[in-house]
């Protein structure tokens, strides 16, 4: 649901190193008692005794004394030679790094520890200390660091055939689609998970951390009758755990385990309208939480607000709204704040409080702009570090250094854009805003359009970015012996992926500028023939003579008109490249015709490519629509080319009688005259 807050934080390893409570006020009483007795002990039980301090002070919260027990129980493990015990002794200092946020250390020392534990075969732990650093990378914000870390983990588990591995791996890989929206792809991770574990005993408790991150994610995509189905499986586990988990008697029905599950299966229940039945489980958990000031409790309040939102109750349903909206702030949890405003905000609504419900609206939707911006940011931050290479020669990494300062100058351009166009659409929203319900629909149509531009460029922009990762890493790793051959195919590569992201930036500046742009001056006198066979002869250069370009004129060689050369550049060039992208054999044909009157100038383009299917033709003028999605491009180009046509005062059209690919006719005043 939030992705910080109201999900609960991993539980790994959670009945070896559970969740800290409270101390009891005589555990340092308790420690001081064992202390007395270790003179005394000797073996197994010195060992047994310096493991009971380290869970004591775990417990307790004492981060000081907890460090120094595991040092002690790490030593006199060493020195007995237990190497069972020094496993658990160096997995507990990993998750004490964890849990202390000293992650220099804990990515320092993870290697040698794990290590260890090679050498051990002890693969429990093994892959535990390896989720365990994927789980740091998600939840510091390096989601793509953390899917190549998790990748090796998975292969290094299909190798050893260890299905506690593939699990662990799957559920780590789970949770880093889900981190950046990949919500079908962490549908398969967490499936593929619970698989694997299911067929080892050890890996049934890691099943309880599965469960609420496969609902969150299923409650994302709205697949409520799967989600019901996977709370039946989580109240099995928990049903038949109750002894392991010491749920059993009064504690289960107040616990935080079955407060996840009653959340879970209610948000299940009422997506699927299913109302009373989700009213009765939140009773429940509202019976249980209603005393405490924690993340269970927060997760209860929202979803009795989103009941009584459906059961129209709206006094309730802003009662406790009110609960929690106020324990957060957009510097702790803006993904929170912006959950919690969106469902205030629709609760106003549907009780008809339209004036503050608008007023929260812009505030939702400035807020998701500012996450959306922040997104990309941490992601070219994130590929800044994959980029780095320690290792390499001279000429290599100013090669490198050079292509990099390109991607990330492009990338700062297009975040720049990103923003400008924002502020620009939220301009827009303000003027139109005169009446309430039309303010209304503006701002959920100008919510969809930027999300659609920010996903539709990440998608074009991420392709030749990871290609350029990729290649970059090879280059840049010294264990790759590259010939003269190879070096030259990758840095070509590089080069290419580079100006075909340039090419992306350049098209939408060249898209604002035109946005902007509401009158050419006409000062041009263009011989119509010199015109058009130039410009055949520039897509020749790119062509290489894979089709046909041809030029056909019906026009005298004199013939001229007044109009602007960069603006007709920029429509015929856009044209003729369209024509030449979706043409796999065949010809490019421009023509240049005079109307039957004599009053207009007709240049048509013509293809024999793939055509452009009925209905699909009313929407080639649109924005961002592409008739072929798996084409490189931004949909951008034939509305930028129909706007400057009627600026020209002419016009551009698709001809719908041509049926043997696609032609398109630029009509233009046949004015040879200067004014």
């Amino acid at each position: 649901m939030f992705k910080n807050s109201l999900l609960p934080i991993l539980y790994l390893l959670l009945f070896l190193f559970p969740l800290r409570s409270k101390a009891q006020s005589s555990y340092q009483q308790q420690i001081d008692s064992i202390r007395r007795e270790i003179p005394k002990l000797e073996g197994k039980d010195l060992l047994e005794a310096y493991y009971k301090i380290y869970n004591i002070c775990y417990y307790a919260g004492d981060a000081k004394q907890e460090r120094n027990s595991i040092s002690q129980l790490l030593e006199e493990a060493e020195h007995q030679g237990d190497v069972k015990m020094q496993g658990t002794a160096r997995v507990a200092l990993l998750y004490y790094y964890y849990n202390a946020d000293m992650k220099d250390s804990l990515i320092s020392e993870f290697p040698q520890q794990q290590e260890f534990l090679l050498k051990q075969k002890d693969w429990k732990y093994y892959y535990d200390i390896w989720v365990l650093i994927v789980n740091h990378h998600i939840f510091t914000g390096h989601s793509n660091t953390a899917l190549r870390e998790v990748k090796r983990m998975y292969e290094d588990a299909q190798k050893r055939e260890n299905n506690y591995g593939i699990g662990l791996a799957s559920y780590g890989m789970g949770n880093a689609y889900m981190d950046i929206g990949l919500h079908e792809e962490a549908i398969e991770a967490y499936e593929r998970c619970i698989k694997a574990l299911n067929q080892v005993e050890k890996g049934s408790s890691t099943l309880l951390d599965v469960y609420p991150y496969y609902c969150s994610v299923l409650s994302e995509v709205k697949n409520y009758k799967r989600m019901l189905e996977i709370t039946d499986q989580w109240r099995f586990y928990l049903d038949s755990h109750k002894k392991e988990l010491g749920l059993e008697g009064e504690k289960g029905a107040h616990s935080t385990y079955y407060t996840y599950y009653y959340n879970s299966r209610a948000t299940a229940l009422l997506g699927l309208g299913k109302i009373s039945e989700a009213e009765e489980l939140l009773k429940r958990a509202y019976e249980a939480t209603k005393d405490m000031r924690d993340n269970s409790q927060l997760t209860v309040f929202y979803n009795m607000g989103q009941l009584y939102l459906k059961k129209g109750d709206y006094e309730k349903a802003l009662h406790f709204n009110n609960q929690i909206i106020g324990r957060y702030t957009v510097q702790e949890d803006p993904s929170g704040v912006l959950m919690l405003k969106k469902q205030r905000a629709e609760i106003l609504f549907q009780s008809h409080q339209y004036e503050e419900a608008s007023y929260l609206y812009k505030q939702v939707f400035l807020l998701a702009d500012s996450l959306n911006i922040n997104s990309v940011k941490n992601q070219l931050n994130e590929f800044n570090t994959l980029f780095k290479v320690d290792e390499l020669e001279k000429e290599q990494r100013e090669e490198h250094t050079r292509h990099v300062y390109i991607v990330l100058g492009i990338i700062i351009a297009a975040l720049l854009l990103i923003g400008l166009l924002g502020l620009y659409f939220v301009n827009r929203l303000r003027q139109k805003n005169s009446e309430l319900a039309l303010a209304l629909d503006h701002a959920h149509e100008s919510d969809r359009m930027k999300t659609a531009f920010v996903q539709h460029i990440s998608h074009e922009i991420r392709t030749p970015l990871n290609v350029i990762t990729g290649f970059a890493q090879v280059i840049g790793n010294p264990n790759f012996k590259l010939s003269t051959e190879e070096r030259v195919d990758i840095v070509e590569s590089i080069e290419t992926n580079t100006r075909e992201i340039t090419n992306f930036v350049n098209e939408l500046l060249e898209f604002s500028e035109n946005e902007g742009q509401n009158h050419y001056e006409k000062e041009d006198v263009i011989n119509v023939n010199g015109f058009c066979q130039d410009i055949i002869h520039r897509a020749e250069q790119v062509n290489n003579g894979r089709l046909e370009l041809l030029y056909e004129s019906l026009v005298d060689d004199s013939q001229t008109i007044i109009s602007n050369v960069d603006a007709l550049q920029r429509i015929l060039r856009q044209l003729v490249s369209n024509g030449m992208k979706f043409t796999e054999k065949g010809s490019v044909k421009l023509r240049a015709q005079l109307s039957e009157d004599l009053s207009m100038l007709n240049i048509s383009v013509t293809d024999t490519g793939i055509g452009i299917p009925k209905d699909q033709r009313e929407r080639v003028f649109e924005k961002f629509y592409k008739v072929d999605s798996f084409k490189r491009g931004l949909g951008l180009g034939l509305p930028m080319a129909h706007r400057i046509a009627r600026i020209l005062g002419g016009d551009l059209r698709l001809d719908d009688t041509y049926t043997k690919g696609t032609r398109f006719i630029l009509s233009l005043p046949n004015q040879n005259k200067l004014p």
